[in-house]
């Protein structure tokens, strides 16, 4: 099988997520610009989309016919499964290297937001405190890039196999 370029792809994209999670520090969307985090944050769904869909391309080059529906999926499922495993030491490094006030600025921010619409302080912090720490965050990391590259892949798979060369 196309191993090579199916590491190369998982790497690339590991690699730009860790870059999309340092832009989104840098231009303020973890302090700042809080308030936009959550929405620019699924723009990064682009790097599976772009990752995903080039290792489609080598892979068919390399194999000079169209692929099948199975062919294209199983490619872009292994990007994810390598992906998702990936995923765990792009979160450790973001969070405990490049950003380590994360987490602490989120809930900050949970609670601002409570006060803000007169909600319930004391849960805002307990439901802040469950879901902001690197412990969920890998959790949510590995899962999601799971849903979010199963879903990519069959949707290029259906439409490398549906598609004239």
């Amino acid at each position: 099988m196309y191993l090579k370029i199916i590491v190369r792809y998982s790497v690339l994209l590991s690699l730009l997520m860790l870059l999309w999670l340092s832009l989104e520090y840098m231009v303020g969307l973890h302090d700042r610009f809080i308030a936009y985090q959550p929405y620019v944050t699924l723009l990064a769904v682009g790097i599976s989309i772009f990752c995903i869909h080039r290792a489609l391309i080598e892979v068919q080059k390399e194999a000079l016919h169209r692929l099948t529906f199975r062919q294209a999926f199983v490619i872009g499922f292994i990007i994810t499964l390598i992906s998702a495993v990936l995923a765990i030491p792009v979160q450790i490094i973001f969070h405990q290297l490049i950003n380590p006030d994360f987490f602490q600025n989120m809930k900050e921010y949970s609670v601002k937001h409570a006060i803000e619409l007169n909600e319930d302080v004391e849960r805002a912090k307990l439901q802040a405190e469950s879901y902001f720490n690197l412990t969920s965050y890998l959790l949510q990391s590995v899962l999601g890039t799971l849903v979010s590259g199963t879903v990519i892949s069959l949707v290029l798979a259906w439409w490398k196999s549906r598609k004239r060369r």
